[in-house]
């Protein structure tokens, strides 16, 4: 890795970029006005329920007083345009349906960017830091998915007219691959990455993208950095990058020379830690408004502002969060020759869901149906590699009755039921045991059962060898069952008596069964659960004062299924 020698320090601002004159005196800035609304969620219902029926509350919010958007922006009057500011989608396009309230999802942020330009008829300039693209797939599966996502999701970007998307991490270590599967085949929204060092060999980059706000006489200029840290996490060989200030002063160059009102940086650097985009605001105060990375999933309320007192300015640095569940919206007034702001920050809640009777007429929707469609037609589900489980890599268990070929294999949740009775019929009356077919039943995409990254939640042993392939192929291990959690249970149904076997199947929380202690025991079947219910597909995982959300469904939710001792 190329890394510049050149960059900004803790303690050391360049004095040719910190102590500059204005070139423009448009180009000082102050903020007006802060303020932050976080628009609530709604209380869950099942998951058949949701997939089937998604709600709407739109029309609700409409019918209960004056409607959305007068409640976000009390008292902004018309600004001369707003920029829609988002970041670090990670591949994640839509919620899952899994559990209620989830957020994000570009179908909702569609529905509020619409509303803004329709209901406030406010001209929209729409940037993306970027990170579209997915780092990792869910539940420890190959990222086999990652480029069609973000081709889906780039497309449903250019469908909302976003003007530019910056490449960050994930999408630079994966530039020609990115190149094959979007960029070449389509120059909006343009994608941006101004310190590459070798970007001869990448030309559908740009490095500014400049453009006039429709309905107005004022130009903004957005251009995309790739910090020291960050840039030093791409292993790539073929991906460089060149000195960060020398970058800068050369995009500010370009943007003076068209004219340009109002400049953007999006900035592939942290505000916390080495504070990286702190120290770039500092060392270019004619960047009033950067968009940086956060490592936190929920974003900070306000930006943090930096002052620069030789010249009486300010500019200020966004975050947003991770997965696009919040989007930012900056109104921007023109003040004399300079320009006053306005900020709300804006949940991607349930409220800007669209209305099951329009569903199927909404473009993002209708994206999000080729995708489940392609997944079907390519058969994605084929592209998965078998892994092999830790029971299945474990060394031969000596002596067995009958060793089989000294590998297990998964044999099925009915093939468990004639010595596990008692807990065959715990597991029959809970949702685990018809987890695919709720797949089958959902609505707006449909498909999902042919989705990998559905699949591996709602099946037994997808991604490793012997497990879930396909309906057709391996029918006896849909839904979620037995060895779902306890591995492939072939040698021990064969050799039931074993010791070995029966301790190896219950693997993940051997050691605390052994040693007592039930607490400890509990967070050993808690941490292997939370694979499937993790936060973003199970929101109302989360442990708080009074409420121990693995214990509400252990017991309260009858899943244990250890025999009672009049069974035993």
């Amino acid at each position: 890795m190329n890394r510049p020698n050149d960059e900004l320090n803790p303690t050391t601002i360049p004095a040719s970029a910190s102590s500059a004159p204005q070139a423009r005196r448009s180009w000082a800035f102050q903020l007006a006005a802060l303020g932050l609304t976080l628009v609530s969620a709604l209380t869950g219902l099942g998951l058949a329920y949701l997939l089937k029926s998604p709600a709407s509350q739109a029309k609700k919010a409409e019918d209960e007083g004056n409607g959305i958007l007068a409640r976000l922006f009390p008292n902004w009057g018309k600004p001369d345009f707003v920029v829609l500011l988002s970041a670090q989608q990670d591949g994640y396009m839509l919620p899952c349906g899994c559990s209620r309230p989830q957020v994000g999802g570009l179908e909702r942020r569609y529905n509020f960017l619409q509303q803004l330009k329709t209901e406030k008829g406010w001209p929209v300039v729409a940037v993306d830091l970027g990170d579209v693209m997915q780092k990792r797939a869910p539940a420890n599966l190959p990222n086999v998915q990652g480029l069609i996502k973000y081709r889906y999701s780039m497309m449903a970007l250019k469908e909302m007219g976003y003007w530019a998307v910056g490449i960050g991490e994930t999408e630079a270590g994966a530039l020609a691959r990115i190149e094959g599967e979007w960029a070449a085949n389509s120059s909006q929204p343009a994608v941006l990455l101004a310190n590459l060092k070798n970007a001869e060999n990448f030309p559908f980059l740009q490095a500014t993208q400049t453009q006039t706000v429709p309905g107005t006489n004022l130009k903004v200029g957005v251009t995309n950095l790739i910090g020291p840290t960050v840039a030093g996490h791409i292993k790539d060989p073929a991906v460089k990058f060149t000195s960060s200030v020398d970058c800068l002063n050369e995009q500010l160059k370009k943007m003076r020379a068209e004219n340009v009102d109002l400049p953007l940086l999006l900035y592939h650097g942290l505000a916390t830690g080495r504070q990286e985009a702190i120290r770039c605001a500092q060392a270019f105060p004619d960047f009033p408004i950067i968009l940086a990375l956060t490592e936190e999933d929920e974003p900070p309320a306000h930006p943090i502002s930096v002052d620069h007192p030789q010249s009486g300015t300010r500019n200020y640095v966004f975050r947003l969060g991770q997965k696009g569940k919040y989007v930012g919206v900056l109104g921007v007034y023109r003040n004399g020759p300079n320009f006053n702001f306005k900020y709300q920050l804006v949940k991607m809640g349930e409220e800007y869901e669209t209305p099951l009777d329009q569903k199927a007429n909404q473009p993002i929707v209708r994206l999000y149906e080729d995708y489940t469609r392609e997944l079907k037609n390519k058969n994605y589900l084929k592209e998965y590699n078998q892994a092999m489980h830790v029971l299945q890599a474990m060394n031969a268990v000596p002596g067995l009755r009958n060793p089989g070929d000294g590998m297990p294999h998964y044999i099925g949740t009915e093939a468990c039921k004639k010595c596990h009775e008692f807990a065959y019929e715990v597991w029959k009356a809970s949702k685990h045991s018809h987890a695919y077919q709720t797949l089958v039943e959902a609505k707006y995409p449909s498909l999902r059962q042919y989705d990998g990254e559905c699949i591996v939640c709602h099946t037994v042993g997808f991604g490793y060898r012997t497990g879930f392939a396909n309906d057709k192929d391996t029918p006896k291990l849909k839904d979620v069952g037995c060895e779902s959690c306890h591995g492939p249970g072939s040698l021990h149904a064969k050799n039931p008596e074993n010791q070995e076997w029966r301790e190896r199947m219950n693997l993940p929380w051997l050691a605390a069964r052994k040693s007592g202690n039930e607490q400890a025991k509990n967070a050993a079947i808690e941490k292997f659960c939370v694979g499937c219910h993790d936060i973003d597909n199970d929101v109302n995982w989360v442990h708080k004062q009074g409420k121990d959300p693995f214990l509400e469904k252990w017991i309260k939710g009858k899943i244990i299924h250890n025999n009672p001792p009049d069974k035993e």
